[in-house]
């Protein structure tokens, strides 16, 4: 059972947010959707976002998420007004689904476009948004059920372009037991805390993220 990281009373505000955000960011200030949603999950709002801080889900618009995932990765604050319109753009919804999807799956916005990109999830705008949101939600758990054949922990030491010797190097944890966690989903799960915990300095990112929860 998906234990939800925040209240279902603030889900509604969530998804709005989160869709203004992409909106304002994409169509009021011409920024990319793909290089401001790596911008958004580079920062501290993705994770505190996901983890349902209700500063982030239901105490900013989402122009002012958009401000703060700029100045957490230090790029210049457009000065566009805050201006939101009631016809939505095929990325709010894009924002607006994403949120719905992160709340009922648990999952964090990176592990998400570890195998889906907002890209891709705004492809399906023209077939999905007019239909329930559930079906999006099947759409998105049969490319991860297809996609996800590797632990995330190979994907992101790939990602940043380590070997297994140079990251047993640098988190002291021995290649053996490395390449092992990598060939074995459960084997992770099963590892010391601290080894876990290790692996997850060297690789910029949660303890949650290696054990995929």
């Amino acid at each position: 059972m998906v234990m939800h990281a925040y209240s279902f009373e603030y889900l509604e505000s969530a998804q709005k947010n989160l869709g203004d955000m992409l909106d304002f960011a994409v169509n009021t200030c011409g920024l990319g959707l793909e290089s401001f949603y790596q911008m958004f999950l580079s920062s501290c709002v993705a994770e505190q976002f996901g983890k349902g801080n209700p500063r982030y889900v239901a105490g900013m618009n989402g122009a002012e998420l958009a401000w703060e995932v700029l100045e957490f990765v230090r790029q210049p604050i457009p000065d566009q007004e805050a201006v939101f319109y009631l016809d939505k753009s095929p990325e709010y919804w894009c924002g607006w689904s994403l949120a719905y999807y992160q709340w009922v799956t648990g999952k964090t916005f990176r592990k998400i476009e570890q195998f889906i990109s907002a890209e891709e999830v705004l492809c399906m705008y023209p077939t999905h948004h007019e239909a329930d949101v559930e079906r999006f939600c099947e759409t998105m758990d049969g490319l991860f059920q297809k996609r996800h054949t590797e632990p995330y922990l190979k994907w992101r030491r790939k990602l940043l372009g380590l070997s297994v010797d140079e990251l047993s190097e640098a988190s002291g944890i021995d290649a053996k037991q490395i390449h092992a966690m990598e060939k074995d989903f459960s084997k992770i799960n099963s590892a010391a805390s601290e080894d876990v915990w290790r692996l997850a300095v060297v690789l910029k990112c949660s303890v949650e993220e290696l054990l995929e929860i």
